[in-house]
């Protein structure tokens, strides 16, 4: 065969297969075969599928929509064309990373046989000779700030004509991008509407079968895609392309695609004034495309399969993040309680050594701190109930008998094998009934009624008091522990209307409805209940108002750390975000790891409480934010700064309103707080 015969072939199969796909050669320009675009919903859509690009052979179409693929994907497909002994391959995969994008990697066949050979005076020489060509194309695509996306595909193309082969490297690139997503809008339209940009051949590969290289030109798609649901089942997917090759004419590619409960899709387009059709059957990840396009030589049908398994990327990152997020919250775990047990151990020894020099008062007021911060303590008990005794003995010493059998009970409450306290205790309530010339009724009562005020059963203990008071209206000690029973429920009264007042603002009307009856039963009219009470109505009723609004969530974006918001109670969701809004939530929370990680806690609180009033269910903030308020919570207690304690802890409240933990440092610490308050107004 000579070299003009070589040609003459090559011209002859190129206006064949420009025939194939309806047109190729135009403007005394020429394409590539793989310029027609492969996959069947693609071709059964016209061929617009550069904004909308979402399977594996988007490398085809425009690779930045590899960047919004969120499964891996296999594709298949093998078409015999028109029967003229044209055939067509494709396979396809794509694979996406949640850190780093998504790879594909595609390989396409085409093939004719039976092409004759003739010399230039038409003399038949080999009958059946053929031409083959190839691409293997490597994508790449990745989304940036939710709305965009980037992708370039590597190729190489190479051809086998009648022995004579070639083959060359080319790039492809591409654009994706929601307009109104990236404009910061998140309705169903700005979801639904995409543009793309696809450059092919950027880098044109050239092949040289004879004397002269032919290059496959620089061409430029840009399309529109709009999706939307027509009802519950039902969804519209209209689309549009223009490409320009070089030296060639514009063409306009238009299709529309509706899609029945999920699963069934009907598709036409037109591919440049040619008509194209199909349909689609979807079903738990795997997919059956048909496609028909007319064509100037007749119909072409096309089947092809494709899937996509595995965990998606949204899957894959929440895994990493969690297991970040666990791993982040063990650190924090491990250094918690290392702070906890040193601090304890030194407010344990600092009440033993109190309680060596004598000093009962100042002993029982570290162990109450203890008991605040490390309820669990296994010696507090023992400890409490030694100083106990030693106060009982104490009074004793001191004369006042009545308080030194309290003090016998409390002891033996906390320790009931204390045996000294037990014989201790007979003792003196034999030597308190003969000073007081009780009678044996009268004796019995009070025994009931400061066991009761021992044990802390104030109720029981304010009726036995009263009781002995109508009998002997002269028993000075039942009148002065009756005091005392009397301040102890308003303390307890005061403790709950606290800790309601507190549920309260943190949401939680049940919650603070329960304690709020629990006061009223105690003292109804208490003063502190009374207010507590008020405040506790006010909140409901401005709950009840705004329970439909959301709370504003934004914030002047800076590079220092930004103030801390007033800690309330959010209501919206990381989910309805924007996407700017969602990428800044993002920042601010890695920002309060990074700072929680370097030990500037103050800066990781206020990072994590503005995430928290934005979106209070993104990822594991409300856990580490209610953390950090309980660990500084319990710092500024065990140094005596309770008001600041209680505040803290009251923030961590609003975070999460059914802690059971917190609402135990906080029942404790008002009880505590109320205490001082009593003792103050006592003096």
């Amino acid at each position: 065969m000579t070299i003009s015969t070589g040609k003459t072939m090559a011209a002859a199969l190129f206006l064949l297969l420009a025939a194939s796909g309806a047109r190729a050669l135009d403007d005394g320009g020429g394409r590539s075969v793989f310029a027609r675009g492969a996959g069947e919903r693609a071709l059964a859509l016209g061929g617009t599928y550069t904004a909308v690009a979402d399977d594996p052979t988007a490398m085809v179409w425009n690779p930045a929509g590899l960047g919004a693929l969120d499964r891996t994907g296999f594709y298949a497909s093998s078409t015999n064309l028109i029967g003229l002994g044209f055939s067509e391959r494709m396979g396809a995969i794509a694979v996406p990373s949640w850190k780093l994008g998504t790879f594909g990697l595609s390989f396409r066949h085409f093939g004719v046989d039976g092409i004759e050979q003739r010399d230039d005076r038409g003399t038949l020489g080999n009958p059946n000779l053929s031409d083959a060509e190839n691409e293997i194309m490597l994508g790449y695509g990745r989304t940036f700030d939710g709305a965009w996306s980037l992708g370039l595909a590597a190729k190489y193309q190479q051809q086998d004509l009648a022995g004579y082969n070639d083959g060359a490297l080319g790039l492809d690139v591409g654009i994706l991008v929601q307009p109104l997503r990236a404009l910061g809008l998140a309705s169903p339209l700005a979801r639904g509407l995409s543009l793309g940009l696809a450059v092919r051949n950027l880098v044109e590969p050239s092949l040289r079968l004879d004397s002269e290289g032919v290059a496959d030109p620089t061409g430029v798609r840009l399309g529109a895609a709009l999706a939307t649901t027509l009802g519950a089942s039902t969804d519209l997917m209209l689309a549009a392309d223009v490409d320009k090759t070089r030296d060639m004419d514009s063409r306009l590619h238009a299709g529309a695609e509706l899609t029945l409960l999920k699963t069934l899709s009907l598709r036409c387009g037109t591919n440049d004034g040619m008509l194209t059709a199909g349909a689609g059957l979807r079903y738990d990840g795997v997919a059956f495309d048909y496609a028909y396009e007319d064509n100037i030589l007749g119909g072409v049908n096309r089947f092809g399969l494709s899937m996509a398994f595995g965990r998606t990327t949204g899957q894959k990152r929440q895994e990493a993040l969690l297991a970040r997020e666990a791993a982040f919250q063990k650190r924090l775990a491990t250094v918690f309680q290392k702070q906890n047990e040193s601090r304890n151990a030194a407010l344990l020894d600092q009440a033993r050594e109190e309680l060596d020099q004598g000093d009962y008062l100042a002993a029982q007021d570290k162990i109450a701190t203890l008991r605040v911060l490390d309820p669990e303590q296994p010696h507090l008990d023992r400890l409490e109930a030694q100083s106990y005794l030693l106060q009982a003995r104490q009074q004793k010493d001191s004369g006042d008998l009545t308080a030194a059998v309290v003090s016998y009970q409390r002891s033996l409450g906390l320790d009931p094998g204390l045996e000294a306290a037990r014989t201790e205790l007979q003792t003196v309530r034999d030597l308190s009934d003969k000073q007081a010339a009780r009678s044996q009724k009268l004796r019995t009562l009070l025994d009931q009624a400061l066991s009761h005020f021992a044990a802390g059963d104030l109720i029981a203990a304010r009726d036995g008091f009263q009781t002995i008071l109508e009998l002997d209206p002269q028993d000075s000690d039942a009148r002065s522990f009756l005091k005392s029973t009397l301040q102890s429920i308003d303390l307890q009264c005061e403790t709950l209307a606290d800790r309601a007042l507190a549920s309260a603002q943190a949401g939680n009307f049940q919650a603070a409805q329960t304690d709020l009856d629990r006061a009223h039963s105690l003292a109804p009219g208490n003063r502190h209940l009374a207010d507590c009470t008020r405040s506790i109505e006010r909140l409901r009723n401005r709950a009840r108002a705004s329970a439909a609004q959301t709370p504003a969530g934004g914030h002047r974006q800076g590079t220092s750390v930004p103030p801390s918001p007033a800690v309330t109670a959010p209501r919206q969701s990381y989910a309805d975000l924007p996407f700017k809004r969602q990428a800044e939530i993002g920042r601010l929370y890695n920002e309060g790891v990074r700072a929680m990680e370097e030990q500037r806690r103050d800066d990781a609180v206020r990072y994590w409480e503005l995430v928290w009033s934005s979106a209070p269910d993104y990822q594991q903030v409300a856990e580490n934010l209610k953390q950090e308020y309980l660990v500084q919570g319990m710092e500024a207690f065990a140094a005596g700064r309770l008001d600041l304690a209680i505040s803290t802890w009251e923030k961590a409240l609003r975070v999460d309103p059914g802690d059971a933990r917190t609402k135990g440092y906080l029942a404790r610490a008002y009880d505590h707080r109320n205490r001082i308050k009593r003792l103050k107004a006592d003096e």
